[in-house]
């Protein structure tokens, strides 16, 4: 059995590079079918309708044509039976027996639908653009804080369209829900007060905490003997810096560079840190 192609798809074949191939191939998909006549459904541009997998300038094409196929995949569906019967799923696009009549009808509602708007199901769509710019946004370098969630993240923006999501928008967002970043990491705090002064996490109020130390070192084979100093860093005050954490800065939200500043200078004098000391 020698198959044939239907005349909008021998055209759509002027896109692929080797469409000797490509027509070859559709011709064997055709007789694995038992059909005599092969047909693709077209986009509404004279193109293939294609799953949206593939690779596209810009997410929200993806998105498009990611819903548009399934929305095309469940019109064949309903109007000739399931998957592998009447029409078939390709590498290429959605394939169809072009002497049924179902299959041929269904697949030109949904060329002449695209051709005057752009997507089949605008719920679909809606919400495959949601979720996708929910992925993106909790998978931006932004490190959410605890309780936050690319949700809570996308009800704060204004208008926002996959892949167009920047980290300068999601900081942004996050500012408005009250949130503020620590000064020397990537860490969301939520300070309780409006009181000025570098916020720190607890990680890096820990971090600020370690007191220099200086080790000499004597350089072997000097004439005369001479040393010179390395500067490092000691442990953090943990112990120290403890009450302060577990009290004024809970309370906060936020450790305070200046406090943990002043409580390392109190301890190095003997003092031990007071909770609430330094604020």
């Amino acid at each position: 059995m020698s198959a044939t192609l239907t005349d909008e798809l021998l055209t759509a074949t002027g896109q692929h590079c080797h469409r000797w191939e490509f027509v070859t191939r559709m011709e064997s998909e055709a007789d694995g079918h038992g059909w005599a006549r092969i047909g693709m459904v077209m986009d509404g541009t004279g193109a293939l309708l294609e799953d949206g997998e593939g690779w596209h300038q810009h997410e929200s094409e993806a998105v498009r044509a990611q819903s548009n196929w399934q929305a095309a995949c469940r019109i064949m569906a309903d109007a000739a039976g399931e998957c592998g019967g009447l029409w078939d799923t390709l590498g290429e696009g959605i394939a169809y027996d072009a002497d049924s009549f179902l299959a041929s009808d269904a697949a030109r509602r949904i060329a002449d639908s695209l051709a005057g708007y752009p997507l089949l199901d605008e719920d679909d769509h809606s919400t495959r653009e949601h979720a996708a710019m929910v992925e993106e946004i909790e998978g931006s370098p932004v490190t959410l804080p605890d309780g936050v969630d690319g949700e809570d993240i996308l009800r704060e923006l204004d208008c926002p369209t996959p892949g167009d999501i920047t980290m300068a928008m999601i900081e942004d967002a996050l500012e408005t829900l009250g949130y503020v970043a620590c000064s020397d990491c990537d860490k969301w705090l939520t300070p309780m007060t409006t009181r000025c002064g570098e916020l720190l996490c607890r990680d890096c109020a820990l971090e600020e905490s370690r007191p220099a130390t200086a080790t000499t070192v004597p350089i072997p084979g000097a004439e005369p003997w001479r040393a010179y100093t390395v500067y490092g860093h000691g442990e953090p005050l943990t112990a120290v810096l403890q009450p302060y954490l577990d009290g004024y800065a809970t309370e906060q939200g936020a450790a305070y560079r200046e406090d943990v500043r002043a409580i390392v200078r109190g301890s190095r004098a003997g003092y031990r840190a007071v909770y609430g000391r330094a604020a």
